[in-house]
């Protein structure tokens, strides 16, 4: 399966001191990753 996940270019990807949702799609997109999906950020 592969599965795209849509963040800000205007900020890292996890980020430091803001960002909730940045942190969410890290947090999502690692997780996926260790399950073994191919998952494009």
């Amino acid at each position: 399966m592969k599965i795209a996940i849509l963040s800000s270019i205007a900020w890292r990807t996890p980020p430091r001191h803001y960002g909730p949702w940045e942190k969410v799609t890290s947090l999502l997109t690692e997780g996926l990753v260790e399950r073994g999906f191919e998952v494009t950020l």
